[in-house]
C-alpha cells in the first residue's frame, strides 16, 4: 500500500509539472534556469551561488526572510529573553522530506518530524572544525562559537540546546539585533544526526543522500542537466506553496526563445533580446545591480601606491567617459553603490545630495603621481614613469572605454600604456581567480552580493569575498565594520572613504534584463542575485495559465 501510494502521489506531481491540472493557476510546474552544476548541497557547506539557490528552495531555518529582508518566523516562532541574551524557539510542525529508493526500504521512506536536536546539530556541524564550514564565522554571536570552532572547546558547550523536541534555546555572548536575520541562511538549517550518519561522508553528494524540511524536496539530480524539485506536503506550510514542482535547468540557453517554447519560465536576457521577448508577450525585469568599473591591481606594484591611483582618477577626462556613455545608453555612475541597493528594509540608498561623480583635476593628478612616485623610489630623484597595462572585454563599450581613459593618461600624465581586448567570458574567468593576469588595470562588470550597500561595500574589506584588487585599508575594514552595523550616515561615510581609496573607479551601472514568460504571475526576481535571500528567484507563489 505504501508504494502504491508513493505512485499515486508521483502520478499528481507529474500532473502538476508536465499536465496544468487545475485551472487558478497553481498545481504547475515550473522550469527556472541555474547558472552552473551546484559543488554540493550540503548547507552547511553551500558556498557556491547554485547550491545556494538550491538550498534555500529545500530547506528552511528556524526564521526566514520577509519581503523587506527582515527576519520573520520561519521553521518557528520565538521570544527573546529581557537581556537579549536567549532566545527561545518553538518548532512548527513539520516532517523531513522521504527518501524514495527503488526496491530499498530506508528509515525514511515515511515522514520524520523535524525535531529540535536537528537544528541543534546543524548549528554544532556548522561550528565543529572538522566540517570546515565556510560561512561558520557568522555564528560567532552564539556562546562559545569561536572556541568550539577553534576546537578549544568541544562542541556540546555550544550554547544551543534542545529543551525537548519541540523547543530549543540559542544563547549569545551580547545582544546582536541581526541574529534572527543570520539564521535564515544555508549555514543554520538543520541536520538530522541519524540521517547524517546514514549518508556515510556522502551527504547533500546526490538525491539520495539528502532529506529536507523545507518547502521542496530533491526527486532527481541529472548532473550537467538538471534538478528536479517537488513540493513537501509535509512542510508546514505547504498550502501556501503554489507550484506542485520546480526544474532547475543548468546551463539554460536563456533567450527570448526559450521563454515562448516552454523550454523556461524565466530567463536572463541580453538586452538585445529585451525587444522580441516583450514582443513574444514576456515580461520583462530591469534591474540597475550592476557596475562597470575600472578595477585597480592594488596589490602589486605601481598601484599598490593610493596616490598613483588618485593620479589616475583624477587625470580622466570625466566628461568625455560620461558623454560616451549616456550615447551608449548606459548611465553614468556616481559612487560605487548602484542604484538597487538599499540602507535597511526598502530605504533605497541613492539620492540626489549622495551622488559623488568623478571630476577631471589635471594639476591634481600631475602632484600626485609625484608623490607615488617617491614613495616607490624614495632613493632616486628622477624616476622612470610607471608602463600600465589595461584589459578591457572586446565588446565596444567596454574597449572603447578603455581608450578614452588610456588617451588621457598619456595626454595629462605621459604614461605608456597598452590596451588589451579579450573575450568576455576570458575576462571574466581570469577575473574570477584573481586579478587578470599581466593586467595593472581592468575593465571589470560585475554584481554585487547583498541587497544594502554596507554588503555590497564589504568586498572592500582586508580579505573580502570579490577583492579581486587585493585592496587593503584599515580606515576602511573600519568603516566597514561600522556600515554593516550602522545606518545611512556610516554608509556614506565607507562610500566616500573609498572614493579617496580608489580601489576601483566606478565607471556606469548596465542594466540587467530578467523575461518572464507569457501566462506566469508570481515569480519575484530579485536584485544583487538574491543577496542574502540565497535565490535570485522568489517563486513559492508562482502560478500559470497555459
Amino acid at each position: 500500500m505504501k508504494r502504491l501510494a508513493c505512485l499515486l502521489v508521483a502520478c499528481m506531481l507529474l500532473c502538476g509539472l508536465f499536465g496544468g491540472c487545475g485551472d487558478d493557476g497553481t498545481g504547475k510546474g515550473f522550469r527556472l534556469p541555474l547558472a552552473a552544476e551546484p559543488a554540493q548541497l550540503d548547507p552547511q557547506m553551500a558556498t557556491d551561488s547554485a547550491a545556494i539557490t538550491v538550498v534555500t528552495a529545500l530547506f528552511e531555518g528556524l526564521t526566514r526572510l520577509d519581503s523587506t529582508g527582515q527576519a520573520v518566523p520561519g521553521a518557528a516562532d520565538w521570544t527573546v529573553s529581557a537581556d537579549g541574551l536567549t532566545y527561545t524557539f518553538t518548532l512548527k510542525e513539520s516532517y523531513w522530506s522521504t527518501l524514495k529508493l527503488r526496491g530499498t526500504e530506508t528509515p525514511w521512506d515515511d515522514p520524520v518530524q523535524v525535531v529540535a536536536d536537528d537544528f541543534v546539530y546543524g548549528l554544532q556541524r556548522a561550528l565543529s572544525p572538522e566540517t570546515g564550514a565556510p560561512a561558520a564565522k557568522k555564528l560567532y554571536a552564539i556562546a562559545g562559537a569561536r572556541a568550539v570552532h577553534e576546537g578549544k572547546q568541544p562542541v556540546d558547550t555550544l550554547g544551543v540546546q534542545a529543551v525537548s523536541d519541540t523547543v530549543l534555546t540559542i544563547t549569545l555572548t551580547a545582544p546582536d539585533e541581526d541574529f534572527p536575520a543570520v539564521l535564515a541562511t544555508p549555514v543554520c538549517m538543520p541536520c538530522s544526526r541519524a540521517f547524517f550518519a546514514y549518508t556515510g561522508g556522502r551527504y547533500g553528494l546526490e538525491e539520495e543522500y539528502l532529506i529536507s524540511n523545507g518547502a521542496f524536496w530533491l526527486t532527481a539530480w541529472n548532473h550537467d542537466a538538471s534538478l528536479l524539485l517537488y513540493k513537501n506536503e509535509q512542510y508546514h506550510a505547504a498550502d501556501a506553496i503554489a507550484p506542485e514542482a520546480v526544474r532547475f535547468v543548468i546551463n539554460a540557453e536563456e533567450t527570448a526563445s526559450a521563454l515562448g517554447t516552454g523550454a523556461l519560465d524565466v530567463a536572463a536576457l541580453l538586452p538585445e533580446q529585451v525587444t522580441p521577448a516583450r514582443a513574444a508577450g514576456a515580461t520583462v525585469v530591469e534591474l540597475e545591480d550592476t557596475l562597470r568599473s575600472l578595477w585597480f591591481n592594488a596589490s602589486a606594484d605601481p598601484l599598490s601606491v593610493p596616490a598613483i591611483r588618485q593620479a589616475l582618477r583624477d587625470s580622466v577626462e570625466w566628461g568625455t567617459v560620461y558623454t560616451y556613455l549616456e550615447k551608449a545608453g548606459e548611465t553614468p555612475a556616481v559612487g560605487y553603490i548602484p542604484p538597487a541597493a538599499v540602507v535597511t528594509g526598502n530605504e533605497v540608498y541613492r539620492t540626489p545630495e549622495n551622488q559623488r561623480p568623478f571630476t577631471t583635476r589635471v594639476e591634481q593628478a600631475q602632484a600626485a603621481l609625484r608623490q607615488g612616485l617617491a614613495v616607490l623610489y624614495p632613493d632616486k630623484d628622477n624616476p622612470k614613469l610607471p608602463t600600465v597595462t589595461v584589459v578591457a572585454a572586446d565588446d565596444d563599450v567596454s574597449a572603447n572605454l578603455a581608450r578614452y581613459i588610456i588617451q588621457s593618461w598619456q595626454k595629462n600624465l605621459k604614461l605608456s600604456v597598452t590596451l588589451v581586448t579579450v573575450p568576455a567570458a576570458q575576462l571574466n574567468k581570469g577575473m574570477a581567480d584573481g586579478f587578470y593576469p599581466g593586467a595593472e588595470a581592468v575593465i571589470y562588470t560585475h554584481t554585487p552580493t547583498g541587497l544594502t550597500g554596507a554588503e555590497n561595500l564589504s568586498l572592500f574589506a582586508t580579505g573580502g569575498v570579490g577583492n579581486r584588487g587585493g585592496f587593503t585599508s584599515k580606515a576602511v575594514d573600519t568603516a566597514v565594520t561600522a556600515a554593516l552595523r550602522g545606518g545611512r550616515s556610516e554608509l556614506e561615510a565607507l562610500e566616500s572613504l573609498l572614493w579617496e581609496q580608489c580601489p576601483t573607479l566606478p565607471l556606469s551601472y548596465p542594466k540587467r534584463y530578467y523575461g518572464i514568460a507569457p501566462g506566469v504571475e508570481g515569480v519575484t526576481v530579485r536584485p544583487f542575485g538574491g543577496g542574502v535571500y540565497g535565490s535570485p528567484l522568489a517563486f513559492y507563489e508562482a502560478k500559470k495559465w497555459d
